[in-house]
């Protein structure tokens, strides 16, 4: 890949290039990464699919993102190869895709991968015949044959002979493999009841992959699996079951102290490459720590553990120093790589700390177990063990103090080291889990930044990326995007809805309003008259088949975030059809609840939301103690509950009906399935009802 340096989270060129290929023109830091590549990359679109077409070539599509470690080592490796690149440019339409901007061809055609291989991630490799079937594919290929897997130059030359040599067979076998992976997609298991013995189901299969040692799920490679955890949460809120709890508390801690944390900076790392959460695959993702903030204030409601509130504060303050944009945006990512190597800019040799800390230094590294050896390639990935906490005991009360001057020494000392590369651009899905993200960031911190923040980008998503009704995907440098997802509404709306049930200001209801308007829309595009949402509008040309994505992935199911949102919306409105909407959509996910419990997360929380009493809270007056009644309804794990906030009598929502502030004096109103309480005027009444529930 070309050197690249970073400045305010922009990627500048710094080298003359001898090629230049038709990713130019594009606003993805991924393609544009590409663009000087000798391989002639087209982007997905119009000119390279009828270009395929009309010269009866087979499509390379090579799917991948920014800060992905093995397609930048893919890239250097194949793609900059001028003999490599010589074979494709002769026998195929190469064309790239940034997976973030195209989630819908990245599903389809991982979809086809896995069904090919039996595995997939990205870099992601296939070979489509010139009507966009697939009929090779598979992930990271090394030039030549290595680690045990086929060289990229041998396969391209193999498919590429083939092709020409035995074309009919390639276009009957496409066909085939088509029509099987569009059975199996299109299929959905029959339905089943909506009961409470499902979530039963679920929580018990996914106990079955906890490690009881380290936390969280399986071995090495470790996700942090954030949705999963909150579900352990809710599980145990629901049934006591005190070991639901403990697993969901060793995960968060386990991360906590581990490397996949940034203990000097916050934010969490994509996963984790060790069973033990200690060396990361260094990458940030927006979305990442965006689910994982929302973990951890379930957490710390549920336990009031300091050390998870912290978390959320280390977190969401990493977030607005290296991922804000300046007009209110999020940005997608940090690269794992800088200087050409991964983790470069988070590691630390023993003699680098000694020189910067000097006296200090023997405390600070027997606290993170720093060594001489180190643990990542002869340096250390700041971590906490129990040795951590005998070093805080012996050092008495004054040990905050230190450790707090000491991060910040090292930390300026690492923001003079070149940084790795930004991905700049911004989707309006990875923002709205972010915003809701910064909206129960405040519900637990009271800090205000962090409403600040979720206003200004709610504020940023609707005044750029809301389009003439239009919700577009991806912003970068003046320029969006024209494809509408159903990730995009589905996430913003949701959102939406958190920050209206924080913002206590007289302006709140125009979040809920929003939310209802791209609710309205969003089911006309994407939701059929059997209940089914798709991820796109229908009759795509350029798709080969019409996307649906029913089970949790990277990010929580966009459908199934829908169908809370449609319910909530049900209960803030006292609107009954976003209800009759939902709860079909919910029936039809019923079956794959049913059959594959450890996938389904989100369509659990959905589940239990409509299971849920409907337990509603509104607060009204503009006096001192209505802020603390707020204080009150954000400390308490009471996750399926509906607040409203208001500043008078004079509300347009039926919540607020009959329910008057006088003089401006505070009051709660709480109603269990319409069966409504005397209003308090106190927030410590308030707060011995939410604790009796």
């Amino acid at each position: 890949m070309p050197p690249v340096t970073e400045s305010k989270g922009k990627m500048t060129d710094k080298t003359e290039f001898e090629h230049t290929n038709h990713l130019i023109g594009e606003t993805s830091p991924y393609l544009l990464q590409h663009a000087h590549n000798p391989v002639n990359w087209y982007p997905w679109g119009i000119e390279a699919l009828e270009q395929a077409k009309g010269e009866d070539k087979p499509i390379f599509l090579s799917i991948g993102y920014a800060s992905c470690h093995w397609c930048h080592v893919m890239e250097r490796e194949s793609f900059e190869n001028e003999s490599i690149a010589e074979i494709l440019n002769e026998n195929f339409i190469s064309i790239k895709v940034d997976r973030e901007q195209r989630p819908d061809l990245d599903h389809i055609y991982m979809s086809f991968t896995t069904a090919l291989t039996g595995q997939g991630g990205w870099p992601m490799s296939v070979f489509l015949t010139p009507d966009l079937k697939p009929f090779f594919a598979g992930t990271y290929f090394p030039p030549d044959d290595k680690f045990g897997r086929p060289g990229f130059r041998k396969v391209i030359s193999e498919i590429a002979a083939t092709f020409r040599e035995e074309k009919v067979s390639i276009l009957e076998s496409s066909q085939e493999i088509y029509q099987q992976v569009v059975s199996r997609l299109e299929s959905t298991p029959t339905s089943t009841l909506l009961s409470a013995e499902v979530i039963k189901r679920s929580a018990e299969a996914l106990m079955q992959g906890v490690d009881q040692t380290y936390g969280g799920f399986g071995a090495a490679p470790k996700f942090p699996h954030a949705p999963e955890i909150s579900f352990f949460l809710r599980y145990y809120k629901r049934s006591g079951d005190l070991s639901y709890l403990q697993a969901a508390e060793r995960a968060l801690d386990g991360m906590a102290k581990g490397g996949i944390y940034d203990q000097l900076g916050g934010g969490f790392a994509r996963y984790s490459t060790d069973q033990r959460w200690l060396v990361p695959h260094f990458e940030k993702m927006l979305y990442d720590n965006a689910l994982l903030v929302k973990a951890y204030a379930d957490a710390f409601q549920l336990t009031g553990n300091e050390v998870f509130r912290e978390v959320i504060r280390g977190t969401l303050d990493f977030v607005l120093r290296e991922l804000a944009d300046e007009k209110g945006g999020f940005y997608c990512a940090l690269d794992a790589d800088s200087e050409g190597r991964e983790g470069e800019f988070y590691v630390w040799s023993k003699q680098e700390i000694d020189n910067l800390l000097g006296s200090d230094a023997q405390a600070f590294e027997e606290y993170y177990n720093i060594t001489a050896g180190g643990n990542f390639e002869g340096k250390n990935v700041l971590h906490l063990t129990g040795a951590s906490d005998r070093v805080r005991q012996s050092h008495g009360n004054g040990f905050d103090d230190f450790l707090r001057g000491a991060k910040e020494r090292l930390l300026e000392a690492r923001s003079k080291r070149v940084r790795p590369a930004t991905d700049d651009k911004i989707l309006t899905s990875w923002n709205g889990l972010m915003l809701g993200a910064m909206a129960r960031g405040y519900q637990v911190t009271g800090d205000g930044k962090y409403l600040d923040a979720a206003v200004r980008n709610a504020r940023f998503i609707e005044e750029v990326l809301l389009n003439n009704e239009r919700l577009m995907h991806s912003y970068r440098e003046g320029k969006h995007t024209e494809e509408e997802f159903l990730e995009d509404y589905a996430f913003f709306i949701s959102g939406l809805i958190e920050l209206y049930e924080s913002d206590a200001s007289d302006k709140n209801t125009h979040w809920l309003r929003l939310a209802k308007d791209l609710t309205d829309r969003a089911c006309e595009l994407f939701l059929d008259g059997e209940g089914r949402f798709y991820l796109r509008p229908e009759n795509q040309s350029d798709l080969i088949i019409r996307p649906s994505e029913e089970t949790d992935s990277a990010l929580p199911a966009p459908g199934s975030i829908m169908i809370i949102n449609l319910l909530k919306l049900s209960r803030l409105t006292d609107d009954n059809q976003y209800a009759e909407k939902g709860e079909p959509a919910l029936r039809k996910l019923s079956g794959l609840m049913e059959r594959y419990p450890g996938g389904m997360s989100s369509a659990i929380f959905a589940l239990e939301l409509h299971l849920a009493d409907n337990l509603e809270i509104v607060v009204v007056g503009t006096s001192e103690e209505r802020e603390k009644m707020l204080e009150a309804i954000y400390a308490t794990f009471l996750p399926y509950r509906t607040v409203a906030i208001g500043t008078s009598s004079n509300e347009l929502m039926p919540l607020f009906q009959g329910r008057t502030a006088e003089d401006g004096e505070a009051k709660a109103f709480v109603c269990i399935n319409s069966a409504c309480r005397q209003p308090v005027t106190t927030a410590e009444d308030l707060r011995q009802i939410l604790h009796s529930l």
